[in-house]
């Protein structure tokens, strides 16, 4: 049976959220943030936080007992105790599903929880200055990222392999290498960082046959994780 009073979310971490109803006796159809399909094992408790109402403040999560889950074609369809019809399953569609962040396995080498990406800075692979990583949302096929550039426009950035150069949880940094245009579409160009002093002059020549400074330019790695 659900709880029957919420909790407040910290601790907890969003992993799912319903996205419908799935027939007539109450199962839920979800799509995961997450690979594991551990999180959504039956007798599992979870945490249903509903969707905000116009009007109505935001409430607090409940918790929620797995009876059974099942994949549908990349989706959970998940029944749970308490919830026994579709009209009860409809009330908690765009529901976000928490579980406590305890309970989340340790990412893979080279792999990092999104929520603890939330709030991070986010480059080009030149150091270029794109914005701030502040919220997740789901699209057909691929998760899309919010980026907040500085003057306040909202990035929409296709989270996928092709276009991530490196995750840095730790350090609070996301290098990204996004497709061609999209930057532009939003916020124009970015501006550029400025190059390092090395000491050395721009290239200048004295006279006709006078020598030549160069100015070395030199290129920096860099190891996300």
């Amino acid at each position: 049976m659900p709880g029957t009073a919420g909790t407040d979310r910290r601790g907890l971490v969003a992993v799912a959220r319903v996205a419908k109803a799935h027939g007539i006796r109450g199962e839920l159809c979800m799509d995961s943030h997450a690979d594991s399909p551990l999180l959504f094992s039956s007798g599992a408790t979870l945490y249903l936080e509903p969707a905000v109402q116009p009007g109505k403040g935001k409430a607090r999560p409940r918790p929620y007992v797995i009876k059974s889950v099942r994949d549908n074609n990349g989706r959970f369809i998940v029944t749970l105790e308490g919830v026994a019809d579709r009209n009860a399953a409809e009330a908690l569609r765009g529901s976000e599903v928490l579980i406590p962040e305890a309970d989340l396995p340790p990412p893979d080498e080279g792999e990092e929880y999104l929520h603890k990406l939330l709030g991070a800075r986010v480059l080009l692979g030149d150091e270029t200055e794109v914005g701030v990583f502040t919220a997740i949302l789901e699209t057909p096929g691929q998760l899309t990222w919010v980026i907040t550039a500085k003057g306040g426009a909202e990035i929409l950035f296709p989270a996928v392999p092709e276009f991530l150069l490196g995750l840095d949880a730790e350090a609070g940094l996301i290098h990204i290498d996004p497709p061609p245009g999209l930057l532009e579409l939003y916020v124009g160009a970015p501006d550029k960082p400025e190059p390092p002093d090395d000491g050395l002059e721009e290239a200048q020549v004295d006279g006709a046959g006078g020598a030549t400074k160069g100015a070395k330019r030199g290129v920096r790695g860099r190891t996300g994780k």
